[in-house]
C-alpha cells in the first residue's frame, strides 16, 4: 500500500507545472473561443467575405512554424525563453488585429498572433514528458482541456456579446492586457521549474522547412481570395506542392504513409483536428448566415463543443489499463464521424437544428478521447532525449490539420462561388471536407497496434 501511495503523491514540480499549464491554457482558450465566435462580424465589418477562412486560419499558419522551431529552441535556450517571446508575440499580434484598418492588416496581426501562440504551448508539453510520470501524465492532458471548460462557458457569448454591442475591436484589444495580467501569478511557479538547455539550435535546413510549410499553407488559404479562376488555381497548386513537400518531413517519417506506431497516431491527431476545427468554424457561419442567429447566440455551438471534448478528455484520464486506452482514439474517431455526419443539415433552413447539436456534443466528447490519449501515448513512447521534437510533432499535427483544412474549405468555396453555387448550397464544401477527412482519420486510427508503442530512442 506505501509504495502505491508513494507513486500516487505528486511532487512540488508537478504541481507546479499544472498550476501554470492550467492559467496559461485558461486564457489561451478565452481568446480562441472568442475569435471563432466573432469571426463572421470581423469579415463582416470589412466587407471581405472572402477572406473568411484566411482570417480565421492565418493563425493557425505561423503556429504551425512555431510548433516546428519551439521543439528545437526549448532545448537549446530554454522553455522560459521560448514561452516569453511567445507572449510577448502572441500580445503584439492581437493589439495589430484590435487596430487594423483593413483586413490585410487583421491577418498581419493573426500570423504574429499564431507565432506567439506556438512558443507557449510547445514548452508546456516538453515539460509534461520530462516532469510528469507515466501515472500522472494523462490527467495533465485532461486537465489541459478542462482548462477550456470556463472560457467555454463564459467566452463565446461574452465575445458575441461584446461584438454585437460594442464591436469586436474591443475583444481583440482587451485580451492582450488579460494575457499580461494572468501571467505575472506564473513568473514564481516557472522561476522554480528546472529547465536545462542541452540541445542545439534549430538547423538553417530545419528553419527552411518550417518556413516553406507555412508559406506552402498560407498560400492555399489566400488562393481562394483571387477572382480569377487561373490565378486561384496557380496559387493553390503552389500552396499544394509547397505543403506536400515540407510538411512530412516536419513529421515522424512515415506519417503520410500511415506507418504503424507513432506516425499513425500522429496523422490521426492531424486528420482529427482538421475535420474538428472545419466543422467548429463553419458552425456558427452557417447558423449566421442561413438560420438568422446572432453572433452571441451561435457561440452556442462552440460551447458545446468545448464542454464535450473537455468532458471527453477527462473520461479518457480515468482509464489506466494501457490495452483499454489504445482503444479510445479508435472509438473516438469513429465518434467524430458519428458526430459530423448531420452537419449538412444546417444548409435547409426548414430542417430541425437539434440532431446537429446532439451529434456534435457527441464528436466532442470522441475529440477528447483521441486528442488527450494520443498526446499520452506519443510522449511515453519516445526516449525524454526527443521530448522536444515528440512535443513538437503533437503540435505541428494540431496546427496543420486545422490550417491545410481551412486552406482546402476556403479555395474550394472559392471555386465553388466561381461555378454559380449560391445561397445555403455555397457553402455545402465546407462540410463535405470536414466530413471526409474525419472518415480518413477513422482509418490512420485503426492503424497502431500496443506492440507498436514501445519506449525508443528515434522514430
Amino acid at each position: 500500500m506505501g509504495s502505491r501511495s508513494d507513486s500516487q503523491a505528486w511532487s512540488s514540480a508537478e504541481k507546479g507545472l499544472m498550476l501554470s499549464a492550467v492559467i496559461l491554457i485558461t486564457l489561451s482558450a478565452f481568446e480562441s473561443l472568442a475569435t471563432t465566435t466573432i469571426m463572421p462580424n470581423v469579415v463582416a465589418s470589412f466587407h471581405a467575405d472572402s477572406w473568411f477562412a484566411v482570417a480565421s486560419g492565418t493563425a493557425l499558419i505561423t503556429n504551425l512554424i512555431a510548433n516546428v522551431l519551439a521543439g528545437g529552441l526549448s532545448d537549446a535556450i530554454g522553455v522560459k525563453k521560448v514561452f516569453a517571446w511567445g507572449l510577448i508575440l502572441f500580445c503584439v499580434g492581437l493589439l495589430i488585429s484590435a487596430f487594423s484598418p483593413h483586413i490585410a492588416v487583421f491577418v498581419l496581426g493573426r500570423l504574429v498572433q499564431g507565432l506567439g501562440g506556438g512558443f507557449i504551448i510547445v514548452p508546456l508539453y516538453v515539460l509534461v514528458g520530462a516532469i510528469a510520470t507515466p501515472l500522472h501524465r494523462p490527467r495533465y492532458f485532461a486537465a489541459f482541456s478542462l482548462s477550456w471548460v470556463f472560457p467555454a462557458l463564459v467566452g463565446p457569448a461574452l465575445a458575441g456579446f461584446v461584438a454585437t454591442y460594442w464591436g469586436w475591436r474591443i475583444v481583440f484589444g482587451v485580451a492582450p492586457f488579460l494575457a499580461i495580467f494572468g501571467a505575472i501569478p506564473l513568473h514564481s511557479v516557472l522561476k522554480g521549474l528546472v529547465s536545462t538547455p542541452q540541445g542545439r539550435l534549430p538547423s538553417a535546413r530545419f528553419l527552411r522547412l518550417a518556413l516553406g510549410s507555412g508559406l506552402g499553407v498560407f498560400l492555399l488559404q489566400i488562393s481562394g481570395t483571387f477572382q480569377s479562376v487561373w490565378a486561384m488555381s496557380a496559387v493553390g497548386a503552389l500552396g499544394f506542392v509547397l505543403s506536400i513537400f515540407t510538411l512530412p518531413r516536419l513529421l515522424p517519417k512515415g506519417t503520410f504513409r500511415l506507418k504503424r506506431g507513432i506516425p499513425a497516431l500522429v496523422m490521426t491527431r492531424l486528420l482529427m483536428m482538421g475535420a474538428v476545427t472545419g466543422a467548429e468554424v463553419v458552425m456558427p457561419l452557417l447558423l449566421q448566415r442561413i438560420h438568422g442567429w446572432s453572433a452571441n447566440t451561435a457561440s452556442l455551438a462552440v460551447t458545446i463543443a468545448t464542454l464535450s471534448w473537455a468532458s471527453g478528455a477527462f473520461i479518457q484520464s480515468q482509464f489506466k489499463n494501457r490495452r483499454v486506452r489504445l482503444l479510445l482514439p479508435k472509438i473516438g474517431s469513429c465518434m467524430i464521424v458519428i458526430g459530423l455526419a448531420p452537419l449538412s443539415m444546417l444548409l435547409n433552413p426548414s430542417l430541425p437544428k437539434w440532431p446537429v447539436f446532439i451529434a456534435w456534443l457527441l464528436s466532442g466528447i470522441g475529440v477528447g478521447f483521441t486528442h488527450s490519449t494520443i498526446s499520452d501515448f506519443t510522449l511515453g513512447s519516445t526516449d525524454p532525449s526527443m521530448h522536444g521534437r515528440a512535443s513538437s510533432w503533437l503540435q505541428v499535427a494540431d496546427s496543420a490539420g486545422a490550417a491545410v483544412e481551412l486552406a482546402f474549405v476556403s479555395l474550394a468555396l472559392a471555386l465553388w462561388n466561381a461555378i454559380g453555387f449560391t445561397g445555403p448550397i455555397a457553402y455545402l464544401p465546407a462540410t463535405f471536407i470536414a466530413l471526409s477527412i474525419a472518415v480518413v482519420g477513422v482509418f490512420a486510427a485503426m492503424r497502431t497496434r500496443e506492440e507498436d508503442l514501445l519506449p525508443r530512442a528515434s522514430v
